[in-house]
């Protein structure tokens, strides 16, 4: 795959990760930041639990995962909570893209210390790497690459864009402009209240505050607000010039860490038009609710049989063999939620 596509992919991860997230804030200077961008060496990550066969299905797609991180310093690394995970997977022959979002209180393995607790826990402990490992151990994955990105970058990038057209419901608008003013405060970009529900144009950061919205329905409801923002912002950056392009490039790339070279950004023209978002799906397919220990938490019911699905729907396996790995990592959590 060309390089210049995978950037153009990229930048549409960066977006998208950025608006996934239900992070409390984004307080994000380039100019300052503290620690360098970490990055992924992708091929000490490899899976080695998957078959020669699936693994060769595997093969004519492209695989990234795509953090939000709520980091107020603009930390991309451990320490920081991963408040969104998707998995964004692109045919390399037709450039279909398929997106799973992966709810951020899945338990799960999260790391080769045999310990369970949420999915999001394990970018905590060990940033993008020990994240990266997580999903691809539960989920029977190889990760190609992946972006991990925060808040303030994105509202910019939607403004360079030209904004969003969204309908707000009378529910969401009676809670949008408190995460407008949020979110305004967090990341010092300029923006306004809305003043009715129905149909409204979105600039940046009002489009970062309703892909937030989450006190007055589910995560799930929330969950659907960030599909249709990324279906949008798509469509926005498929018409976009080629002079916007690189604007957002430049805009938002510095602030990302990626495992893609940063050298191969201005081979991008031209190639966004091809990529299609066709189907999003959340991850797990089939739950339910348990608290484990004291924690509020979505069980996979079960795991064994989500990740069929999901290989079923990412790679069209219809006869998809869960590696002896997902086998365990099912039965221990279905041992878990039974002992409470």
């Amino acid at each position: 795959m060309a390089k210049h596509w995978k950037w153009g992919f990229v930048i549409l991860a960066a977006v998208w990760a950025a608006l996934f997230g239900n992070m409390l804030g984004y307080a994000w200077n380039v100019t300052h930041q503290e620690e360098p961008i970490p990055e992924v060496p992708m091929e000490q990550i490899q899976n080695t639990n998957i078959s020669e066969v699936a693994q060769e299905t595997m093969d004519r797609f492209w695989t990234v995962a795509v953090f939000g991180v709520d980091s107020r310093e603009g930390k991309l690394g451990k320490g920081t909570r991963s408040d969104m995970e998707m998995v964004l997977n692109i045919n390399l022959e037709t450039g279909e893209i398929r997106m799973v979002s992966v709810y951020r209180d899945t338990y799960v393995k999260i790391d080769e210390k045999n310990k369970y607790d949420k999915i999001n826990q394990a970018y905590f402990e060990g940033g993008p790497a020990q994240a990266i490992w997580a999903l691809s151990e539960n989920m029977d994955l190889n990760i190609d690459d992946y972006v991990s990105f925060s808040w303030k970058a994105v509202a910019d990038a939607i403004n360079l864009l030209g904004g969003i057209d969204v309908e707000i419901s009378p529910e969401e608008f009676k809670v949008i402009n408190g995460f407008i003013t949020e979110t305004v405060e967090s990341t010092g970009v300029g923006s306004h209240h809305l003043k009715k529900p129905g149909m409204n144009h979105l600039d940046g950061v009002q489009a970062v505050a309703y892909a937030r919205l989450r006190k007055m329905d589910t995560d799930f409801m929330r969950t659907k607000r960030q599909r249709l923002v990324a279906e949008l912002v798509l469509e926005k950056l498929k018409q976009a010039d080629l002079g916007t392009v690189r604007q957002l490039a430049f805009s938002i790339l510095p602030s990302v860490s990626s495992s893609v070279g940063m050298k191969d950004i201005l081979s991008l023209a031209g190639t966004v038009s091809k990529f299609h978002l066709t189907e999003t799906e959340g991850f797990p397919f089939e739950l339910k609710d348990a608290l484990v220990g004291k924690k509020d938490c979505v069980i996979p019911v079960t795991l064994r049989d989500n990740v069929i699905r999901l290989h079923q729907f990412l790679f069209d396996e219809e006869d998809y063999v869960p590696s002896k790995q997902v086998e365990e990592i099912s039965e221990q959590i279905e041992l878990h939620t039974r002992k409470r």
